[in-house]
């Protein structure tokens, strides 16, 4: 009985293996290099630049931080790589509060706010996170390169990478674009092209979270499963509330053996990726089979197949899910 249990459970791992193995690519493109972004200006109470407030965008859905930043000296602020989704933009200086709600759907929004700040002042001296790169950035390049979202939105990989490259003639030194063209580098099996751009991106803009995600991403493709793991933290630390670090981390530690791990960090991810993304189930499951939890393992298989019922990986999920339903059932 234990060495036909020992077969058993072999035999599952082999086959969530298969499944999950589906899921090893990057979180959707779309996902990664998000839909549009979210800027504004923040004015005093008498319609003067209020420079120094801190920004933070905030999800409807579970009022968690996307992301953050400060204004500008004339009272400016932009976020990028934001979701679609509905969300809170708060503009806070002490104990002062504004919120405007914004619905991104594609593209990008724009919100004009006030703050009852005396003329001229600022919210306090605050070690601003914004990147200096980012802004060095010039108009039509962003312009060009929100074209290349867009078109990514699409499913419009080839355009994408036409309006991506126009915006990198424009200004080599552009990270988000640089990202966006390792993804689309990534997607077409291109990794060395993929690590180069990323690793320049990387140099072009230390700060920019969202690189080391992706080369987190491309770690994984390869299974470089440490030097992911190294590249994924480092991520987290400059952006704590990334889904995509976190479920990218947790398949570098499904790589690794590391299940418990694994599921911390797809718990996490779970806490903060929208319910529709169904991949996060299936890697998930198979990080519990690895662990012998095969009822949680059970749950997240039928989660996974509601979510996505035709996907890539569905018959191979159902496969798995009859399996432990079958070797559960000689355990009564």
């Amino acid at each position: 009985m234990v060495h036909r249990a020992i077969v058993v459970v072999a035999s599952l791992l082999a086959l969530s293996w298969a499944a999950a193995a589906q899921q090893m690519r990057p979180a959707p493109l779309g996902n990664l290099i998000n839909s549009g972004s979210i800027s504004g200006m923040v004015q005093t109470g008498d319609g003067h630049p209020a420079r120094n407030v801190r920004i933070e965008v905030r999800s409807m859905s579970n009022g968690q931080v996307l992301n953050s930043t400060y204004t500008l000296p004339n009272g400016s602020f932009e976020i990028m790589n934001v979701p679609a989704g509905a969300y809170e933009v708060h503009a806070i200086a002490g104990l002062n509060d504004t919120i405007e709600r914004v619905e991104l759907r594609s593209g990008d929004s724009f919100v004009s706010m006030r703050l009852p700040l005396p003329d001229g002042a600022e919210a306090g001296e605050n070690g601003a996170t914004v990147s200096v790169a980012q802004f060095r950035v010039p108009s039509k390049a962003r312009k060009i390169f929100h074209k290349a979202q867009r078109a990514l939105d699409k499913g419009k990989y080839a355009e994408a990478e036409k309006q991506v490259n126009k915006a990198l003639e424009i200004f080599p030194d552009y990270a988000d674009a640089l990202t966006l063209r390792a993804l689309l580098h990534m997607d077409a099996d291109r990794h060395s092209e993929a690590m180069a751009d990323l690793q320049k991106a990387i140099q072009d803009d230390p700060s920019y979270a969202l690189a080391y995600v992706v080369m987190g991403a491309a770690f994984n493709r390869t299974s470089q499963f440490d030097q992911a793991v190294r590249t994924l933290q480092r991520g987290i630390s400059l952006n704590p509330a990334s889904w995509q670090a976190y479920f990218e981390l947790g398949k570098s530690f499904v790589g690794k053996g590391d299940f418990p791990s694994a599921v911390r960090n797809l718990d996490r991810a779970q806490q903060l990726a929208p319910d529709t993304y169904a991949p996060l189930h299936l890697v998930k499951a198979h990080a519990l089979l690895g662990m012998r939890n095969y009822a949680d393992a059970m749950a997240e298989l039928e989660k996974y197949l509601e979510r996505d019922p035709n996907g890539q990986s569905s018959l191979q999920a159902r496969q798995t899910l009859e399996k432990v339903r079958a070797f559960m059932a000689t355990k009564k």
